[in-house]
């Protein structure tokens, strides 16, 4: 499993909305809210690029204007594992 903390900025006074519907995606958890212009969620999926795909969804949301990759754990990811095993 792949998990990604993500950080949004949106525009000013459109965060509460754009939450609404990220928090509608499959695999997103919104865990906070502030200053009505900043959110910070998770992204949980099996793979990197299902993560990636899903954080790609969020661009057209309205008021949404920068998508930042916090962190992310993709220890258990299927093509990580290969690559250790490998070594």
């Amino acid at each position: 499993m792949v998990i990604s903390g993500i950080f949004i900025e949106t525009i000013p006074g459109k965060a509460n909305i754009a939450a609404q519907t990220l928090q509608t995606i499959a695999g997103v958890e919104v865990h906070h809210i502030e200053d009505d212009f900043k959110i910070i969620l998770t992204i949980e999926a099996d793979t990197i690029k299902e993560s990636y795909d899903i954080a790609e969804t969020f661009k057209p949301i309205d008021g949404v204007l920068t998508i930042c990759l916090a962190y992310s754990n993709f220890e258990g990811e299927p093509g990580y594992q290969e690559a250790v095993n490998s070594l």
